[in-house]
């Protein structure tokens, strides 16, 4: 399988997160088991400040709230998404049209992917599930959309379906939302976010041989999205982008990997972090 430069984007955020993660680990261990490693950067950087009464109370106690609401975040959104992708997956199964299902799994056969439509008002078309990817499809958008868009619309699912890209999506949330002070991260996930769309658009339109479909797809929801709820794929924060390569697709799309600010707020945590163990090694 070809890597992708979103792919390397994705490692980068589990390095960084993983790195924050193991560090906060150690300093809990530190804190509640006595655990005292000369490689923990969070303990390091505390110690620092230890013949400093004030001022080490003040970073000990932010750093036990920020440890505290990562772990609890981490476990709050976890926790969420198992209990929301099961209730979704209730709401599918009462709600299977079983006449359409029976039809677009025998149409898609040669995918081999199962795909299931329900009974819903508003168009709605997603990859639902995260170790075992479905398509979904809503009575809405069956009825709403001719089948060569229907197809357009399906073979883009499938692409998220075999790259897996609800599972990264879940990884990326749970970085994210668990920690919110490493600005870089919300960065990626939009990087990446954008890049999954424009790759499920890519094979779609390679597949059909033409772009007229998807883009007709991507006009209508764009529309809709003002006057009804439109499944998240469709009518997202990437439609632009994903408009642009269908319209222009020898143009190189560029997606902006981090702004300003952003840099500005990390290359401030770096100097801060670095200044603390300039000061603890002098």
């Amino acid at each position: 399988m070809k890597f992708r430069k979103h792919d390397f984007v994705f490692l980068f955020m589990l390095l960084v997160s993983g790195f924050v993660g193991f560090q906060m680990v150690i300093y809990l261990l530190h804190a509640l088991l006595g655990f005292n490693p000369s490689w923990g950067i969070l303990q390091y950087c505390v110690a620092v400040f230890n013949d400093q009464g004030v001022i080490h109370s003040v970073i000990n106690s932010g750093l036990n709230v920020l440890i505290a609401y990562s772990f609890g975040k981490l476990l709050y959104v976890g926790c969420r998404q198992i209990l929301l992708e099961r209730k979704w997956n209730n709401y599918v199964q009462a709600n299977r049209h079983h006449e359409w299902t029976n039809h677009f799994n025998s149409k898609y056969k040669h995918l081999g992917q199962q795909i299931i439509v329900i009974e819903h008002h508003s168009v709605l078309a997603v990859t639902s599930g995260f170790t075992r990817p479905k398509i979904i499809l809503s009575s809405a958008l069956v009825s709403d959309f001719s089948e060569r868009e229907i197809t357009a619309i399906v073979l883009h699912e499938y692409c998220h379906c075999r790259n897996y890209d609800p599972l990264r999506m879940l990884i990326i949330k749970i970085m994210t939302d668990s920690l919110p002070f490493i600005p870089i991260l919300r960065r990626f996930s939009h990087y990446i976010n954008v890049w999954m769309e424009l790759d499920a658009d890519s094979y779609a339109v390679q597949y059909l041989k033409s772009p007229v479909d998807l883009a007709s797809v991507l006009l209508k929801c764009s529309k809709m999205r003002r006057q009804i709820s439109v499944g998240i794929g469709f009518a997202d924060e990437a439609i632009n982008y994903r408009l642009l390569r269908l319209i222009e697709p020898k143009k190189t799309i560029h997606v902006p990997l981090m702004q300003f600010n952003t840099w500005a707020i990390s290359l401030l945590a770096i100097f801060i972090i670095s200044s603390i163990i300039i000061s603890g090694c002098s």
